[in-house]
């Protein structure tokens, strides 16, 4: 029997186990990319227009990230406005950030709707009140442009999103803070099919929905749009039958991860 003995923990294990257990940051940043912070060219329309945004507001919460399989490191429930069309040097704004164990956080989720209690991300007071008040999750304003032609719009809208299995591309490796981006594409609200995966950038319909010519698009000038003669528009099974409601569903697409990383969406009012 040995009496006295001394147990020795080797260096090299416990390095490994302690840098299994450290702790690094992991953030959560929204952006608009240049579409939505620059505007859209008229390169990407196929009917000559271009188009920029002067409001981009998303009412954004419901945040989880995780390593597949695993309880999230980082979560924010509560839902935050941005204004989306703020210059961020292509970095988005911050939504959240935790300090997580080391990993490869590939599994994210997060909501676009309607919030009575939303705080403001980076949005003004003034906006803030315009989501909460309006019941909005969706705002946009702006101008689109072909020659001496200019329309204005303003439209807001109350839309329910869950995005869920994101495949984030996170990896938390120490060092410096990993980044998940949720990236809303601006370019989607202005696609001529709901479930193609070649859809076309037009505003043309849009520009003609001005019926009395004011410069100015509404919502009531959209619904008066009926989609049902046009051999695009696609609607697929949906009971979409005007240009509103059409580009109402496309808000429910808005969202993806890591730039073009995708999401399953689920629109549930």
């Amino acid at each position: 029997m040995l009496r006295g003995a001394c147990i020795f923990i080797l260096p090299s294990l416990c390095s490994t186990a302690c840098d299994t257990a450290r702790d690094e940051a992991l953030e959560v940043r929204i952006y608009g990319e240049e579409y939505i912070e620059e505007g859209l060219p008229v390169e990407i329309f196929v009917d000559g227009w271009s188009l920029r945004y002067d409001k981009f507001l998303v009412s954004v919460g419901g945040v989880a990230v995780a390593e597949k399989g695993s309880e999230p490191g980082l979560r924010e429930p509560a839902f935050q406005v941005f204004d989306l069309t703020r210059a961020s040097d292509g970095a988005g704004q911050e939504v959240a950030s935790e300090l997580v164990s080391l990993g490869r956080y590939d599994d994210t989720s997060f909501t676009i709707a309607p919030a009575a209690d939303a705080t403001a991300g980076n949005a003004s007071a003034e906006d803030l009140a315009l989501m909460v008040d309006g019941g909005f999750s969706v705002y946009v304003a702006g101008t689109a442009t072909k020659g001496d032609v200019s329309k204005h719009f303003a439209w807001g809208f109350a839309t329910h999103t869950d995005y869920s299995e994101c495949e984030s591309l996170a990896d938390v490796r120490g060092g410096q803070p990993a980044v998940v981006q949720l990236t809303i594409h601006g370019d989607h609200l202005l696609y001529d099919d709901l479930y193609s995966k070649t859809p076309n950038v037009t505003f043309t319909l849009v520009a003609e929905a001005d019926a009395d010519n004011d410069g100015e698009v509404s919502q009531a000038e959209l619904e008066a749009v009926d989609l049902r003669p046009l051999p695009n528009y696609q609607v697929g099974s949906t009971d979409i039958v005007d240009l509103w409601h059409f580009i109402e569903h496309l808000t429910t697409t808005l969202g993806h991860i890591d730039g073009e990383g995708h999401c399953k969406g689920t629109r549930t009012s």
